[in-house]
C-alpha cells in the first residue's frame, strides 16, 4: 500500500512537471484590471514551486531520506494551502471592493515578512486552517510532518538513535528504529496535499472566464479569453 501510494505521488509529480507553464501574458488577457494577472502568476508560480518540492520529495522518500521528506512535504501542504486561499480570493471576489482584492493578491504574489515597508505575507498556518475547514485532517498532517521537520524527538534522536536500556548506550545510524509509520504519514501528507493543491489549480481555471467577463475590457465590445 505504501509503494503504491509513493508511486501515485511520483505520477502526480510528473503530472505536473508536463504541466508547466512558461508565461502569463497581460495583454491576452484583454482587461484593464492588474487583477487577474496577479491571481494567475501566483498560480502558475506555484505550480513551478510545487513540481519542484514534490519531485524531490519522492526522491527523498525512495532514498529514506525522511527528515529531508517531511520537509519537502510540509512545504508542499504550504503551496496547497496558497493556492486553496488562491481559490478561495476569486470565489469570494464580489464580496471585496477592488482595493481589498488588490491588495490581498499583491500581499499573496509578493508579500514578504523580512521587509517592514514590503507587502506582508500571508500567514501560511491560516491559510492551512481555512483550508482544514473544508477538508478536516489538513492541520493534523501539517502537524505531524511539523513534528519531523522539526528538531523534535521524533525528527531528531527518535529517527536517528536507539537506546540499549541494558547497556545503558546511544546508539546512532539510519535504520535502527522501524519508520514505517513516519515514512506512511509523510507519503500520506504528500499525496494529499498534490490532490488539493491539483484542485485548486485546475478550479481558478474554470473560475477565470466569469472574472474576466466582470472585468473592463481592453477591447470594446471584444470577448476575452485565458489562452
Amino acid at each position: 500500500m505504501l509503494d503504491d501510494d509513493l508511486k501515485e505521488a511520483r505520477a502526480r509529480a510528473n503530472a505536473l512537471r508536463t504541466s508547466l507553464p512558461q508565461s502569463v501574458d497581460a495583454a491576452v488577457l484583454g482587461v484593464w484590471s492588474k487583477a487577474p494577472f496577479q491571481l494567475l502568476c501566483t498560480r502558475e508560480a506555484l505550480i513551478w514551486r510545487t513540481e519542484e518540492l514534490a519531485r524531490t520529495a519522492c526522491d527523498a522518500l525512495e532514498r529514506d531520506d525522511l527528515a529531508a521528506a517531511a520537509l519537502l512535504a510540509r512545504a508542499t501542504v504550504e503551496n496547497a494551502a496558497l493556492a486553496w486561499n488562491l481559490m478561495e480570493v476569486l470565489g469570494d471576489r464580489k464580496r471585496l471592493s477592488p482595493q481589498e482584492l488588490n491588495e490581498t493578491l499583491v500581499r499573496m504574489l509578493v508579500g514578504s515578512r523580512l521587509w517592514p515597508d514590503a507587502p506582508q505575507a500571508l500567514q501560511i498556518l491560516g491559510c492551512a486552517d481555512r483550508m482544514d475547514k473544508t477538508v478536516p485532517g489538513v492541520r493534523k498532517s501539517y502537524d505531524i510532518l511539523s513534528e519531523i521537520a522539526h528538531p523534535n524527538w521524533r525528527g531528531v534522536f527518535g529517527m536517528y538513535a536507539k537506546t540499549d536500556e541494558v547497556k545503558f548506550t546511544a546508539h546512532f545510524g539510519r535504520g535502527l528504529r522501524s519508520n514505517e509509520g513516519t515514512k506512511g504519514a509523510i507519503v500520506t501528507a504528500l499525496l494529499g496535499a498534490l490532490g488539493l493543491f491539483e484542485l485548486a489549480y485546475n478550479r481558478i481555471l474554470d473560475g477565470m472566464p466569469e472574472f474576466l467577463a466582470e472585468l473592463e475590457s481592453i477591447w470594446p465590445d471584444a470577448k476575452t479569453d485565458t489562452q
